[in-house]
């Protein structure tokens, strides 16, 4: 294995502010795009979703705790059977500390309830983004398992007695199965994915709460992208005009589909800014878990979230973070620099979206909805528990009528 020096996002800001020239005469500048105000909300269609929201004071509750009561609020786990296996997806995407990854924080909760509940063996593992971990034919580049010691997932999952599975760590010719999404999609034989998929039993997916320069939030959905090998996450990144629609496309593998459980995050702070690895870091007095049945569902509730969490962000801060209007250049230079001038020469511009609240805007989360749920639910019914809601994030979460999240209790 090969460790060489690896680069963060925060480096192409620097480069790309001393190659602005390069880039506008490359013809890859950005290109922030307005909500189309003529295009009419989408009219609801499915059943009530549900999503689990959990708040407490960690003086005063062990998080495991609060994780367990709201894990069971979403599922008695009656779909786990004695000895099933189960994959828990945790965003490792690099070694920096969170929340930029998942909350080491969460694991203890997830794994020992699965355990009590009859599991075998439970993994815990991801494969790093690209600019850490580079799996190849002929080499592999960088290490998850050590970005987890560094970042403080692997020390948390080795605890728990869980195990580690790190996808680059699998032989190369046996590390990957075509992924084919059950819905009509733009990979063609591009999309290839981990091959435990295809051996464990049930999914539990553990994102975190994150801004994300090139999709605007990085959620449950857009964890799934951890499962993707080296070569389909340069054709995600150079193929970049149905970025947002991929994202969506791997969600529908019935492996992910059929498999995932359950996703929660702990949110106990938010990246607001920037991302997916450096940016603001926001702590929360009292942490929120969110936790849903349904992926999609999980996503807007957390969008809303993370929007909420960037008014309590510092002015600076959120002037200083370039989504969106350095997304693509950003996207282009990573592609260059990360898969080389054919994939840069190959490159297909990236929209980036200001209005990412808006559900006409045609973000991965908007554009989920239709695909893989045949259009949004009357309502996405927010059920809090612990302590009381935030007012405020209480009011951002029902703002904005076209979205349907509701709050019984309002």
């Amino acid at each position: 294995m090969k460790h060489k020096y690896t680069f963060t996002r925060r480096d192409f800001l620097k480069i790309t502010g001393a190659s602005f020239v390069s880039m506008a005469a490359s013809g890859h500048m950005w290109i922030a795009v307005p909500r189309d105000t003529d295009q009419s909300p989408e009219q609801p269609t499915g059943p009530n979703s549900r999503v689990y929201l959990h708040t407490y004071d960690p003086a005063d509750t062990l998080t495991s705790d609060a994780v367990r009561q709201t894990m069971l609020s979403v599922s008695d786990l009656s779909w786990l059977k004695a000895g099933d296996s189960v994959f828990v997806k945790v965003a490792s995407n690099s070694n920096y500390a969170p929340p930029s990854v998942t909350s080491p924080a969460v694991l203890e909760g997830v794994v020992s309830l699965l355990k009590e509940a009859g599991a075998g063996t439970v993994y815990v593992g991801d494969m790093s983004g690209a600019q850490f971990v580079r799996h190849l034919a002929t080499e592999t580049i960088g290490s998850t398992r050590e970005n987890m010691r560094q970042n403080g997932l692997l020390a948390a999952a080795e605890a728990t007695g869980a195990t580690i599975h790190c996808f680059e760590e699998i032989p190369f010719e046996e590390a990957y199965i075509p992924g084919v999404p059950m819905i009509d999609h733009h990979w063609g034989t591009d999309l290839q994915v981990a091959e435990i998929l295809d051996r464990v039993d049930h999914i539990i997916n553990l994102p975190r709460l994150g801004k994300h320069v090139l999709a605007g939030a990085s959620l449950g959905m857009k964890n799934a992208i951890g499962w993707i090998s080296d070569h389909s996450r340069m054709v995600l990144h150079r193929d970049a005009d149905t970025f947002h629609e991929k994202i969506v496309e791997v969600n529908a593998i019935p492996q992910l589909a059929d498999k995932m459980r359950m996703t929660l995050t702990l949110v106990d702070q938010a990246l607001t800014t920037y991302g997916p690895d450096a940016g603001y870091h926001l702590p929360l007095a009292q942490p929120i878990i969110l936790a849903s049945d349904d992926v999609v569902s999980h996503d807007q509730v957390a969008l809303l979230s993370l929007l909420w969490a960037r008014t309590q962000t510092s002015a600076e801060a959120i002037a200083a973070d370039p989504y969106p209007d350095e997304s693509n250049g950003l996207n282009w230079w990573f592609v260059r620099v990360t898969w080389g001038e054919e994939a840069a020469a190959a490159y297909q511009d990236l929209q980036a979206y200001d209005a990412l609240i808006e559900p006409d805007t045609p973000t991965h989360i908007n554009l989920a909805w239709q695909s893989l749920r045949g259009g949004r639910p009357a309502a996405i019914e927010v059920l809090p528990s612990g302590l009381a809601i935030n007012e405020r994030l209480a009011a951002t979460l029902t703002q904005n009528e076209n979205l349907g999240v509701v709050l019984p209790s309002l």
